[in-house]
């Protein structure tokens, strides 16, 4: 187990694999940290083939990661929604983890579930920042051993 908890496989990595990360530019400044420590991640592990692509929201990235699974080997999918005044939050934050469970499961592929929902803009930070418990790695290696 690394010093950060997460038990990282010891299998061999393939890393000619196309991984394409889907970000939200909703709350960009925090999903930018989610992607940079997966991206670097991923180059550390050997990864060359990563596309970025960006889509307005969160609800959004469900059809990005049906539509780029089908040139590539497995999606990120990187968004942070945080509770307000309304229910909106449960409704965005639901329907996107419901709606990528069902992209991987139909294309038959891997999906890293990266959308952190918060119930502040203090928790969203302490996943996201790259000085805290960044959750961006983690969710890359997630997919990248299920990849393998």
């Amino acid at each position: 187990m690394s010093k950060d908890g997460f038990l990282y496989s010891t299998k061999k990595i393939d890393a000619n694999k196309k991984i394409t990360i889907v970000t939200s530019k909703w709350n960009a400044e925090l999903v930018n940290e989610l992607l940079q420590a997966g991206k670097a991640h991923l180059e550390k592990l050997g990864f060359t083939n990563i596309k970025i692509v960006s889509v307005p929201g969160a609800w959004e990235l469900v059809h990005a990661a049906q539509r780029e699974l089908a040139d590539a080997d497995g999606v990120i999918a990187y968004g942070v929604v945080i509770r307000g005044e309304t229910t909106h939050y449960e409704l965005i934050s639901e329907s996107t983890a419901q709606g990528l469970m069902q992209v991987s499961v139909n294309e038959k592929k891997p999906i890293g579930f990266g959308l952190i929902a918060a119930e502040n803009i203090s928790q969203a930070k302490e996943r996201t920042s790259t000085s805290k418990l960044n959750k961006g790695k983690e969710i890359a290696q997630s997919l990248v051993e299920m990849l393998n």
